[in-house]
Formats: structure tokens, C-alpha cells, sequence
């Protein structure tokens, strides 16, 4: 183990050009043409259709409608990013909703007003596809039945897309995905691809895409997987990028790892019985999805010490854990409240990117829907327990983060509730209450069914309760085919939205973003 090391993080540059942005969403540069689509590539893949069908434009837009007040203080920008496919896939039938490229979109907030911007992620596979102007990788997750083709010298191996995550380090915009060992740094402002933060050369693993901010200790704990020498290293950054802990431990398997939680002493992993190797030779260059199933496979648990480095493991019946609300230690015990994907039958043969996280074939699925769990783990008895929480489907779990590590009373969700025989997907956002054992549900709309994304806690300043601040979401509207941004009083969870902003285009429903607000950039 190594501790207290400081390496200097470096930026290469990727891109000479850089688009003018004044400060401020008040000066976003106006008058670009809105974003459109094209007719889907696919008509029986979900993914490439309606709310997910992929956006051609990046826009800038100086000021949108708002219903409603923004609060004043809120000075900065809600970033997302998601899956946003920019050529035709070598299969569109079999496309997986993760293999699309990195498209980021932010809200500008400032004054009680909103601007607008999306940019692709300049990513080194997407450009190498732009200049040969049709696609050369395949996709990661899904299968093509084809094999990749031979790349240009010095190109990478596998194509990743930076579209799983936004989030704020060394007082940058940062995006990312989960397969390499840098992040892209974005323009503030005009998100711009500048250039790649490898925390100086640093790691040779696949850096998480989901990192966790310690409140304790306002570092960035972050994880990476190393396949080739079989190990997985945990680290503490500091506010400038510097490495400040780093342990790491062997692994027997090659899990498909998404997500992580943290306690006061410990790293947990829950590794199920999903395998994932996008480098070897067999997989994605060969046309195959870097998913494999493990029959019969329990769930494996890692509790990797923070300080110590020591590795305890553990077993559990088979589930993957897609994301974690939090964790805490209470005596012997630590509580994990994540949502979870059962495994329905471990001994199935099964290809998980047809079903998972969500079935891309119309067929039985092998895996349960998305559900909010309550693990407990008995460190003293060495045992685990789970039990389900409601009767909703749930994910995309999000708490005020200003407990993590501690116990919390309330976690939001993206869920479904009180479904009809038009729902598809989410239809609605969910607060549940720990405490009380209260469950409130926002739908947006009583006329039809809006489909929300992952929604982020705001606190408000100088508020003491746990919930006191915002929640904000983007919701996508089959009538309007566009979607809107919607800030709700966290503490009037299922009242009407503070304030609803609204666009005239779609933003591709994705995967995960943060509220970053402008004092924390430089």
C-alpha cells in the first residue's frame, strides 16, 4: 500500500480548436439550428427509437422557457450525458443502448435563467470514424456477428464513448466511461473536448466511471480493474487531482463492476455473476459482446480496508448490484441500500446483453427488473441478507451525497409506479423515506406518461435537514417528442415542480450527470 502520494494530474490536449463561450449561461452563443433526427436505423430495437433515438445537432441555445421560478441561488449547470449513437451501427437490430457515443448536455443556470448546449465527446474512436466516414469499431456490450476490421496504426483497440458520467474534478469538467485509464476534460461552458486527465500516466486499469465524493474528507474515491494482472485499486484524489490513498487487492474473476460504495473503514464491491472482458482477442474484436454469463456463479463481496488494504470476501446468493444509494457501518454490521437485478435463474444459459440492464429481445428474461435492495452484512457471523424495498421497480438511486458513508433517511430513484399498458420504461421519480417506511412518487404529468432520468439532489445552503434542497431531472415527452428539465422542492416531493424548463428537441434518455456549480470550477 502507498499513501499520501502526490503525482501531478496532466491534460494533453486533443483538440486546437476551441469554440468562444462567454462566462455564463446568460451569453451562451445563439441562433444555431435546434437538433433533429433522422429516420431510426432499426425498427424492432428499442434503443435507437423514440425517447433513445439519437440526436445529429450540437446547439447552444442563449435562453429557454421556464414555467415556474428558478431559485436564485442556484448558480451553475445540471451536466448529463448518455448513449447517442453518431453512425449507423454495423447491426442496428442488435445495438446495446451502452455503445453509443458520449454526447454531454448542460443547463446552464444563473440569475433565475436557463441556456442550453450539447457536444459529442471528441473521443478518439469518434474521430477516427468521422475522418473514415462510416464506422470501423464495434460496439463493446452488443454483439455484431462481426469481426472488427483492421484499425490505423496507433489507433485504440476498442472504441469507448465517455457517455456514462459528468462530474467535477480539480475544478474541471470531467466525462468519462468505465474502460479506460483517463477521463476527458470538457469546456465549462461550451463542452468543448479539451483533452484527456490521466492523473499523470498513473494507472494501468479501467477507471471507474462512477466515483463518490467522501464527505468526510472531500476526496474523490475512485476504483479501477486491471485484467490482465488481475487486480482491482481503490484511491483517494485530492481537490487537485493528487492520489492521496491507494490500496488494491487481487481478483479470481473478471466481474462486470458499474458502480461501487464506500463506508467509514471500507471499499464494497458486489461482484454478480456477470463477466466482462472488452480486450480479449475472443470478444469485441471478434465481433462479440465483452458480457458473459457465469453459470451457477454466487455473487462474490469484497471489502476492501481503506487504510490497510486488507481484502475480505464474501457470498451471496446470485444478483448484480447496478447502482448504490449508500453504505454505513452499525456495530458489527454494514448496510447497503443499492438497487439490484435478480439473477432468476443462476444455472440458465444466457447472453446478458440481450437483457441486460433492460431486454433488447422479446423474449423471457433470465433477470428480474431493477429493484431497491437493503443488504446487510454481518461481519462478526460472516453472513448476508437482503430483503426488497416496495413494490416499484427502481434505479438510477441518488441521495443528498453530503451523507454518504453515514446513515441516511431518504433516497430518489427513477422508477416505475402504478404502470399501464402503454408504459415503457420509467414513469415516474420516487423519494422513499427509511424512517418512516414512506414512499411518495412524482409522475410530471396526469395526461400521459413523461419518462424521467436519473434525478440529483441540489442541497439547499445553510439547510439543516436532510432534505431540504432540490431535485433535479430531465423528462422526456412522447407528445412533444422533446424533453424538459425540472427542478422540484425535495421536501414537497409530489407537489408541482419549482420550476419546469423546457426544450424544442429530445436529449436521448442516458445515464448519469451532476449538478456542478460554478465556484467549484477554475
Amino acid at each position: 500500500m502507498a499513501r499520501n502520494e502526490a503525482t501531478a494530474p496532466r491534460i494533453i490536449n486533443e483538440r486546437s480548436r476551441r469554440r468562444h463561450m462567454p462566462d455564463g449561461a446568460a451569453r451562451l452563443s445563439a441562433g444555431e439550428p435546434r437538433a433533429t433526427s433522422a429516420e431510426p436505423w432499426s425498427k424492432q430495437n428499442p434503443f435507437l427509437q423514440g425517447p433513445f433515438e439519437p440526436l445529429f445537432n450540437e446547439v447552444s441555445i442563449r435562453s429557454l422557457e421556464v414555467i415556474g421560478r428558478i431559485p436564485m441561488e442556484l448558480d451553475g449547470a445540471l451536466y448529463r450525458t448518455g448513449s447517442n449513437q453518431h453512425m449507423r451501427p454495423a447491426n442496428p437490430d442488435l445495438f446495446h443502448w451502452f455503445d453509443g457515443d458520449g454526447m454531454v448536455h448542460a443547463f446552464h443556470l444563473r440569475d433565475g435563467k436557463a441556456g442550453y448546449c450539447n457536444r459529442f465527446v471528441e473521443t478518439d474512436g469518434l474521430k477516427l470514424e468521422r475522418a473514415a466516414g462510416r464506422p470501423i469499431y464495434n460496439g463493446i456490450y452488443g454483439h455484431s456477428g462481426v469481426r472488427q476490421a483492421p484499425l490505423p496504426p496507433g489507433a485504440p483497440r476498442i472504441k469507448t464513448v465517455a457517455g456514462i458520467n459528468v462530474i467535477s474534478l480539480a475544478g474541471r469538467v470531467m466525462t468519462m466511461h468505465e474502460a479506460d485509464s483517463f477521463y476527458w476534460h470538457l469546456d465549462a461552458d461550451s463542452l468543448d473536448t479539451l483533452g484527456k486527465f490521466d492523473f499523470g500516466g498513473r494507472f494501468k486499469s479501467m477507471l471507474t466511471a462512477h466515483p463518490h465524493v467522501d464527505p468526510a474528507t472531500g476526496d474523490l474515491l475512485v476504483y479501477g480493474l486491471n485484467y490482465d494482472e488481475m487486480y482491482v485499486e481503490c484511491m483517494s484524489i485530492g481537490n487537485m487531482g493528487q492520489v492521496n490513498s491507494h490500496v488494491r487487492t487481487s481478483m479470481p474473476i473478471t466481474p462486470f463492476v458499474h458502480d461501487f460504495i464506500f463506508t467509514e473503514n471500507y471499499y464494497v464491491f458486489f461482484f454478480g455473476p456477470i463477466r466482462w472482458r472488452p480486450y480479449a482477442a475472443d470478444t469485441v474484436l471478434a465481433g462479440n459482446s465483452a458480457f458473459s454469463f457465469d453459470r451457477g456463479s454466487p455473487t462474490r463481496i469484497l471489502l476492501l480496508h481503506r487504510k490497510t488494504g486488507v481484502a475480505k470476501w464474501l457470498e451471496a446468493r446470485s444478483f448484480t448490484c447496478d447502482h448504490y444509494l449508500n453504505a454505513y457501518e452499525l456495530g458489527d454490521k454494514i448496510i447497503v441500500d443499492a438497487t439490484v437485478t435478480e439473477t432468476l435463474d443462476p444455472n440458465a444459459d444466457i447472453r446478458p446483453e440481450e437483457f441486460f440492464p433492460f431486454p433488447l429481445v422479446d423474449k423471457p428474461s433470465p433477470f428480474s427488473g431493477p429493484q431497491l435492495w437493503r443488504i446487510e452484512i454481518d461481519l462478526a457471523r460472516e453472513t448476508v441478507s437482503d430483503r426488497r424495498i416496495g413494490e416499484f421497480a427502481a434505479e438510477f438511486v441518488r441521495p443528498n451525497e453530503s451523507v454518504m458513508g453515514r446513515p441516511h433517511r431518504y433516497g430518489y430513484m427513477a422508477g416505475v409506479h402504478n404502470p399501464g399498458p402503454q408504459t415503457h420504461g420509467f414513469n415516474c421519480l420516487i423519494k422513499h423515506d427509511y424512517l418512516s417506511g414512506r414512499t411518495q412518487y412524482q409522475h410530471l404529468s396526469s395526461e400521459i406518461e413523461m419518462t424521467p432520468g436519473e434525478p440529483v439532489f441540489v442541497p439547499r445552503d445553510g439547510g439543516e435537514d436532510e432534505d431540504d434542497g432540490w431535485i433535479m431531472a430531465i423528462w422526456y415527452d412522447p407528445r412533444r417528442n422533446a424533453s424538459e428539465m425540472t427542478i422540484l422542492a425535495a421536501q414537497d416531493f409530489d407537489g408541482e415542480p419549482v420550476a419546469r424548463i423546457k426544450l424544442d428537441h429530445r436529449v436521448p434518455l442516458g445515464f448519469h450527470g451532476n449538478w456542478i456549480a460554478r465556484t467549484s470550477l477554475r
